[in-house]
């Protein structure tokens, strides 16, 4: 009989896991104090406004299950984004501002999956800043010991990063978490294509996914081993005669050519000009040759960058969407190296490894 209780218990756990989410979501929502006259909610192609009860500090809507975006709910004081996973959703919106979002169904609710990401990214920051922390106040490590220990400590929290987000993208694969995650995490071009080969066919049809399945078809046609693709830039419209510029200027003319595409107002493209201009000191001259070329900025905002960061190799400015379009370029700082003839070499580089990539080829 003991026997038969457990496999029933085991079986009913099965089933549960299998439940389908319903076509519609209910939600409740619990105010403390605060309590606004209406909220919000804005959900695909829904926008409407939900009257509170002001005796219960309630409200109750059911929405259309849609487990392929995020939905917004707002008053003066509170805001939450939710995924109507067609689980039943209370939200609980505190004096502060703050909300926490639960399913009646756990089991199956993709909100739910949602929150335990984010409670475990949460931790895991805290984890990291802390072994920084401790790293940065030890008296017995001069700053260079520092600097080589932060650096570890960067790979190996990136390498645990990289891994849960993956896994939270596989176990998501027919729902917004996935397109989410994709964006956040670096990957080769291999590995993702392997990643969107293992979503769901309605991710597959997203539009979010189309637009990057289509940038790795054009980088696989600009890929190391390609030729160069030019194209031509007119930097100042008012004087088109003047200012226009093709890749090919600097590009194929018989040296190894380093291009950046870059924006003033990008973070990370700033961060990597030290190091561009540490390898155009040391490797510039007959064989070698480095060309800046801005995408997606503002001409005048370019200049002044350009000149606060010191760049006195070649530049393109105004270049836009033109070049990023052609090479399949989704995110920036993008690096790369041809050849000679124009060959692309490398594509993507970052810190160190432009300064190896150019020492296996000029030798210096």
């Amino acid at each position: 009989m003991k026997r038969i209780l457990i496999l029933a218990a085991a079986l009913a756990a099965v089933l549960a896991c299998r439940q389908s989410p319903a076509e519609t979501t209910l939600l409740t929502g619990k105010f403390d104090n605060k309590l606004p006259d209406e909220v919000h909610i804005l959900a695909g192609q829904i926008d409407t406004l939900v009257k509170t009860d002001p005796e219960t500090h309630t409200f109750r809507v059911e929405l259309p299950t849609d487990l392929l975006s995020m939905a917004s709910i707002d008053s003066e004081d509170h805001g939450a984004m939710v995924i109507l996973d067609g689980t039943p959703l209370t939200i609980e919106f505190g004096d502060e501002g703050q909300a926490v979002i639960r399913s009646d169904k756990p089991k199956i609710s993709v909100q739910e999956r949602y929150n335990a990401f984010g409670d475990w990214l949460e931790k895991f920051m805290d984890q990291y800043q802390e072994d920084r922390d401790g790293v940065e106040m030890d008296e017995n490590l001069d700053d260079a010991a520092k600097e080589a220990k932060c650096a570890e400590l960067f790979d190996a929290a990136y390498g645990r990063l990289k891994e849960k987000t993956l896994s939270a993208i596989r176990e998501n694969n027919d729902n917004v978490i996935a397109l989410m995650l994709l964006p956040t995490v670096n990957l080769s071009d291999e590995e993702l294509s392997g990643v969107i080969d293992g979503l769901a066919p309605v991710l597959q049809e997203h539009d979010a996914v189309k637009s990057v399945k289509e940038a790795l078809a054009v980088r696989s046609e600009s890929g190391e081993g390609k030729p160069y693709k030019d194209f031509t830039v007119v930097q100042d419209p008012e004087h088109p005669e003047e200012t226009t510029v093709r890749l090919s200027d600097y590009v194929g003319k018989g040296k190894y050519v380093l291009v950046d595409f870059w924006a003033s107002w990008c973070g990370p493209c700033r961060a990597e000009m030290p190091n561009l201009r540490s390898v155009y000191e040391k490797y510039h001259g007959d064989d070698f040759d480095m060309l800046s070329v801005a995408v997606w900025d503002q001409p005048e905002a370019t200049k002044v960058a350009a000149e606060e960061e010191g760049i006195v190799w070649n530049q393109i400015i105004n270049a836009q969407h033109i070049p990023t379009e052609l090479y399949g370029i989704e995110g920036i700082p993008h690096i790369i190296l041809f050849g000679p003839d124009g060959t692309v070499l490398k594509r993507d580089l970052r810190g160190e490894a432009i300064g190896a990539a150019l020492e296996s080829y000029l030798g210096k």
